[in-house]
């Protein structure tokens, strides 16, 4: 049976096909946008829903082709009253957020800062800024036996371009087990933990609970390849900035322990930012989001390499 789509979604689906056909997307790619907003379950599921909308989607990706050049819209609903950002085209000012991006962002704070109040809202000081640049710079992790990584080469090694290849790479990180997701669930289970310490539940009570429940939580175990190595060399980071003694790396450091009693399990460098993130004020999906923003480099580094190289010849 084709897969069943609300009104809404069927509509932005056709309007985002249509936005990428305006700026000539590739199709494949165009469909893509499209079925972003209607997320079938199952591949079985998506096939029978584009066979069941293909004169529907082949329409907005014509008249999207045909028309003249027009800036998108979106629909009143998501027209925010305060927006993430706006351009002032009769000042030519730019805002990102609360702030004036020429004015106040522009040669005053590092991009790392201002990339994580345009992804978060949270202002970062310049010292924690240098923090999380060190952070990041020890997750640059591009072997191409990671999962992103695997799939990233093989789309740009045989000629599928940057942007292709970064798509699916990008696509990966919906894994739940992977990268931000990873980090995000850590996050959750990190604030689960503070609560319970507040109402006086140790964090070793509660991780025993959890595996009795076999429950999982991401962040805790590292398969294939064992203890992360990367642990280390961030919580030397904590110590240097001072900051090794925030809440939530205090409650991961119990948790960490918890679980190597009770499952052998160590802490991974998901549930380490996690706990800095969340130290420096992050939501949980705020979480997820700045990790992946650094996993993106990681991405970003294996498609270009990936499509320099090409195929290995004898």
């Amino acid at each position: 049976m084709p897969a069943t789509t609300t009104a809404p979604a069927l509509a932005d689906a056709l309007a985002s096909l249509y936005d990428a056909a305006a700026v000539r997307t590739p199709p494949w790619m165009a469909l893509v946008t499209a079925l972003a907003s209607i997320r079938p379950d199952g591949v079985a599921a998506t096939i029978d829903w584009l066979v069941a909308h293909r004169a529907a989607l082949i329409a907005a990706d014509a008249a999207g082709r045909a028309a003249p050049l027009a800036l998108p819209e979106v629909p009143p609903e998501m027209r925010y009253p305060a927006e993430l950002g706006a351009m002032d085209l009769a000042t030519r000012q730019h805002r990102v957020r609360a702030r004036s991006l020429f004015d106040e962002l522009v040669g005053r704070r590092s991009f790392f800062q201002n990339a994580v109040y345009a992804i978060t809202g949270v202002e970062l000081t310049a010292a924690d800024g240098t923090m999380l640049d060190d952070i990041g710079s020890a997750n640059l992790l591009l072997d191409r036996r990671a999962w992103p990584m695997a799939v990233t080469r093989r789309i740009a090694a045989r000629g599928g371009g940057y942007a292709a290849a970064m798509l699916g790479g990008t696509a990966m990180l919906g894994a739940p087990v992977l990268a931000g997701a990873a980090a995000g669930d850590c996050a959750r289970f990190l604030r689960r933990a503070d609560v319970a310490a507040r109402e006086g539940q140790p964090v070793e009570a509660l991780v025993a609970d959890l595996l009795a429940r076999r429950q999982r939580v991401m962040g805790f175990g590292r398969p294939l390849v064992g203890p992360d190595e990367r642990v280390p060399v961030m919580a030397a980071t904590l110590a240097r900035h001072g900051r090794d003694d925030g809440r939530f790396v205090t409650l991961l450091r119990a948790a960490d322990e918890a679980f190597w009693q009770h499952k052998g399990l160590r802490s991974t460098s998901a549930a380490w930012a996690a706990a800095i993130l969340s130290d420096l004020g992050l939501s949980p999906d705020a979480v997820q989001a700045v990790s992946n923003y650094w996993v993106t480099v990681n991405l970003a580094a294996q498609a270009l390499f990936s499509h320099e190289r090409g195929l290995v010849t004898p």
